[in-house]
């Protein structure tokens, strides 16, 4: 996080505290005009009640004691209300005011003008609906707005931590990559010098030395921009599933001589062509056997995998006869960190199968039952044998 960005984040705080004051002042000025009319409208409507008594004192010059009676109950009309006049009220000067028209007979016969005290306007406003329902709605408002900024903070730490992890990533991958190419060098030339080895060990050997070589290949390239996977641009040639299957059996029907490997192919194609490179492919597929090797029964283990076509995709099909997994389990059991029935699971196999997969448009599939087994099914989008020759 740099620096503007941490001074642009301290100062967050004082711009909706400023906010805040701002639109509790308009509110406060609206509460107090509010007032101000509110004590007008009372007075005038009080005056027009005794209009003619006012009056008449006024142009008869009687007896004053009704009208001043009426006048010193203005205060009870509204506490706002100070001093009054009627003889001659242009006389009475004050900032907040209000004239009351007098008519007598249909005749005009005068004003009353009658001041308010601006203390008494300023603390009943604080305390009317208006100010009140107005402070609730801005402080909704604000907390509104002061959570979703407070959100959308946590997202932008969350999205520079996860990119610090992936640098760290990177680097990690890299450093795993370069120190494997020395243990990898001398498996390489024990490969080319025994000569004592049988020929399927030796090819067994071969095929686990080419893909820990692919592993430390992909590592390093790690960070970097990946290359196109676009067939009909001529940049890449897509591997046979069919070829990559049955290297890869070979490699578990020597590491696990108690399972049963069953490899059924059931394509009319010569080659199933698929836009995935090899070393995703038997990282894909050896993370689904593996689950399926840790479910297997101790005797009788059995995993058959079938290569199917339909329409416009390849299918691979990987059924053990293994404990099976619950039916609530399964629709969680592709999300990151999500396990079951292993005591040390990190919930990552399946999930970078279902995201390496979908990568290129296809599909990943799971089927089960309890004491059965488990069917995963791998949808692949066909490319054409003919765009793959393109260069």
């Amino acid at each position: 996080m740099n620096k503007s960005h941490l001074k642009s984040n301290k100062t967050i705080p004082y711009l909706w505290g400023g906010l805040f004051l701002g639109l509790s002042l308009v509110v406060a000025l609206m509460s107090f005009f509010y007032e101000i009319h509110s004590a007008r409208s009372a007075v005038e409507q009080y005056v027009g009640i005794w209009e003619d008594d006012i009056a008449r004192a006024k142009i008869f010059q009687g007896d004053p004691t009704l009208q001043n009676k009426i006048l010193q109950q203005l205060k009870q009309v509204h506490k706002a209300v100070g001093t009054t006049e009627v003889q001659t009220p242009e006389k009475l000067q004050c900032f907040f005011s209000t004239d009351v028209p007098l008519t007598y007979n249909s005749l005009p016969a005068g004003s009353v003008r009658v001041c308010f005290s601006g203390a008494e306007l300023f603390w009943k406003s604080l305390f009317s609906p208006v100010f009140m329902v107005g402070v609730l709605l801005g402080m909704i408002f604000l907390g509104v707005g002061v959570r979703r900024e407070f959100l959308s903070h946590l997202h932008e730490q969350k999205l520079e931590a996860e990119l610090a992890l992936n640098k760290e990533l990177s680097a990690m991958s890299r450093q795993v990559a370069h120190d494997i190419r020395g243990p990898l060098t001398a498996l390489t030339t024990l490969s080319q010098l025994s000569h004592e080895m049988s020929l399927e060990k030796k090819e067994l050997l071969e095929l686990a030395v080419a893909r820990i070589r692919g592993i430390a290949e992909d590592l390093l390239t790690k960070g970097k921009k990946e290359k196109s996977l676009e067939i009909s641009s001529g940049k890449t040639q897509g591997p046979d599933l069919s070829g990559v299957m049955i290297s890869l059996l070979k490699e578990y029907r020597f590491s696990h001589p108690r399972v049963e490997f069953a490899w059924h192919n059931h394509i009319s194609s010569q080659k199933a062509l698929v836009s995935m490179d090899s070393l995703k492919i038997q990282r894909v597929v050896s993370n689904l056997i593996n689950n399926s090797i840790e479910a297997l029964p101790e005797e009788e283990a059995s995993i058959n995998v079938t290569l199917m076509e339909r329409h416009e995709h390849w299918l691979l099909q990987i059924m053990d006869n293994g404990c099976g997994i619950p039916e609530e389990v399964l629709p969680r059991l592709t999300q990151e960190g999500m396990s079951y029935g292993k005591d040390h699971g990190h919930g990552l196999g399946l999930f970078d199968a279902r995201k390496t997969i979908e990568a290129i448009g296809g599909e990943l599939q799971i089927r089960s039952r309890q004491g059965v087994g488990t069917q995963v099914v791998l949808l692949f989008p066909k490319i054409s044998e003919n765009l793959s020759q393109i260069s």
